[in-house]
């Protein structure tokens, strides 16, 4: 396992009130599952003083972009090593 730091960006943030977390790894795929678990238990603790709080969506792969030591990553399986830094973005949305 390579311990990483993921950080995370637009609507991913403001969704989940996470901007940066330090997690366990072999491949870029892995990250969604550990930071969704994370998210839902940042949800359950914070649902117990706030009863009208919104669980936020999953973050996925599919809909995401994704950057590993600033270098878009576009395969899932990409193999992460200690200390790499991975961005996860929202797609950029408006009108």
């Amino acid at each position: 396992m390579a311990e990483i730091t993921v950080k995370l960006f637009g609507v991913f943030r403001s969704d989940t009130h996470i901007a940066s977390e330090k997690l366990n790894a072999v491949k870029a795929s892995e990250i969604f599952a550990v930071l969704n678990d994370m998210i839902d238990k940042k949800f359950e603790e914070n649902k117990k003083s706030d009863p009208d709080l919104e669980k936020p969506d999953p973050i996925r792969w599919q809909d995401a972009i994704v950057y590993i030591n600033g270098e878009k990553c576009s395969h899932k399986n990409a193999k992460l090593n200690s200390g790499d830094e991975v961005w996860i973005m929202s797609p950029a949305s408006g009108g």
